[in-house]
């Protein structure tokens, strides 16, 4: 007769493999009373030897991992979250990994993303996006195991993070020491209700790191898209003049740099531009863009091998892994010569 495994007690149980590793080793604090003693119940009746002395590592058949997008205003049509995505892909689809993993693509606030919850069809997540706090918390009460990819901390769970908030610091303190004096910044500020928003925080310190002033006129609120750095962009060139303007990511820079190239401003001789995340369509751009890189890829790869690990060795530390971003530097900044 073979070994019982966690997948029959969580069949029997009518719960989640996740669910029944984490009360089987002790790590069950989000889990109902009733649902634990069930668990416990059925795993004794099965005749599941649960070891008191040494930790139980989760003998999973399959996975259901869900990457679910937190916002609406995000999804895998980005160009950046298809590469996170891509990096998803080849992690769960390795030879070696002897696992099967059922892999899906959720939005919070898609109808399919409730009743996979209200089914116990998650085992585990990774969490793409902005969002609330409130949506967050929803989340990881929802979930019981998550990782989050991307670029701004939340905080209370594993991450694999390129940090957006050091990199529009960096961009500021680049186009100062390039003697730019008037930089502007194009972005989501602190007046959305993003709990995981750092680079208008990263502007700021940038700013404070050059020794330059803050000023409210050379900030335009926006969510991340060409058409709203297009807008914001006409709005911020109706009120001021600066030599620099620092988009909060490469999407928002593309409608930027329309702008500009409309208005017949030149590029970078009387407004430099930077971006942020190496997007392709950024070294197409007339005048190119100069942005830093980040290792899209790696940051999925890195999530789902920390989500799948905490699937099969759980514990109770999160991990954080720092990936570091790397200046592109191109004409949008620099005038160089060539194409």
């Amino acid at each position: 007769m073979r070994d019982v495994r966690l997948k029959d007690i969580a069949d029997k149980a009518g719960v989640s493999v996740s669910t029944v590793s984490r009360t089987l080793s002790g790590n069950s604090n989000r889990i109902g009373k009733q649902t634990q003693e069930k668990i416990l119940k059925i795993a004794s009746e099965l005749g599941f030897a649960k070891s008191r002395t040494n930790r139980i590592k989760a003998s999973f058949d399959e996975i259901r991992l869900a990457t679910v997008f937190i916002s609406d205003n995000e999804s895998f049509l980005s160009p950046f979250f298809t590469k996170i995505l891509e990096g998803i892909d080849q992690e769960i689809h390795k030879k070696d990994l002897d696992l099967n993993i059922e892999h899906s693509i959720l939005t919070v606030t898609d109808e399919a993303f409730s009743s996979s919850i209200q089914d116990n069809k998650i085992d585990a997540a990774i969490i793409l996006g902005r969002a609330s706090l409130d949506v967050i918390e929803h989340i990881k009460s929802c979930i019981p195991v998550i990782a989050y990819a991307g670029l701004n901390s939340i905080g209370g769970m594993d991450e694999v993070l390129c940090d957006a908030g050091k990199g529009i610091e960096d961009a500021v303190c680049y186009l100062a020491n390039l003697g730019r004096k008037k930089i502007a910044y194009i972005g989501p500020t602190d007046k959305q209700n993003i709990a995981n928003e750092h680079r208008f925080t990263g502007y700021k310190e940038g700013l404070k790191k050059s020794t330059l002033d803050y000023e409210d006129i050379l900030v335009e609120d926006i969510f991340l898209s060409p058409q709203e750095g297009y807008d914001g962009a006409k709005r911020l060139l109706n009120r001021a003049f600066p030599d620099a303007i620092v988009a909060a990511n490469d999407n928002a820079a593309l409608g930027i740099i329309r702008c500009l190239n409309e208005k017949g401003i030149k590029i970078p001789e009387e407004i430099a531009v930077t971006g942020f995340d190496n997007i392709e369509a950024s070294a197409f751009l007339r005048p190119a863009l100069t942005t830093f890189d980040v290792p899209k890829s790696d940051i999925g790869r890195f999530a789902a091998k920390i989500v799948i690990d905490r699937c099969l060795n759980p514990r109770k530390e999160n991990i954080l892994i720092n990936i570091p971003y790397k200046l592109i530097e191109r004409e949008s900044t620099v005038d160089k010569e060539g194409c």
